[in-house]
């Protein structure tokens, strides 16, 4: 079994700063998703607008899945590595 050690590859922490740099924008991008469809939202509510009032509250949702996602990406991926390590060749 080989033993996998991301800290003896080259440009390891280059590859960190980067995702940790693209972390922290999605959840800026995010949060602003939520804010703008929350307005839209609330804008399609008080002019009776059912169709605006939808597709703000959509927004909201699926912004919302998304900084989730970003948030936990780490942990699944970990998680998704720790599962592949247990894996058996066969044998």
């Amino acid at each position: 079994m080989v033993n996998f050690f991301a800290q003896d590859l080259p440009g390891t922490n280059i590859l960190e700063d980067l995702g940790a740099g693209l972390q922290g924008w999605g959840v800026i991008v995010g949060i602003i998703a939520i804010v703008v469809s929350g307005l839209l939202w609330a804008l399609g509510a008080a002019s009776d607008n059912a169709a605006q009032a939808s597709r703000g509250k959509r927004g909201v949702l699926y912004a919302l899945i998304a900084v989730a996602m970003i948030g936990a990406a780490p942990v699944l991926a970990q998680w998704a590595f720790d599962l592949g390590q247990t894996a058996n060749a066969g044998g």
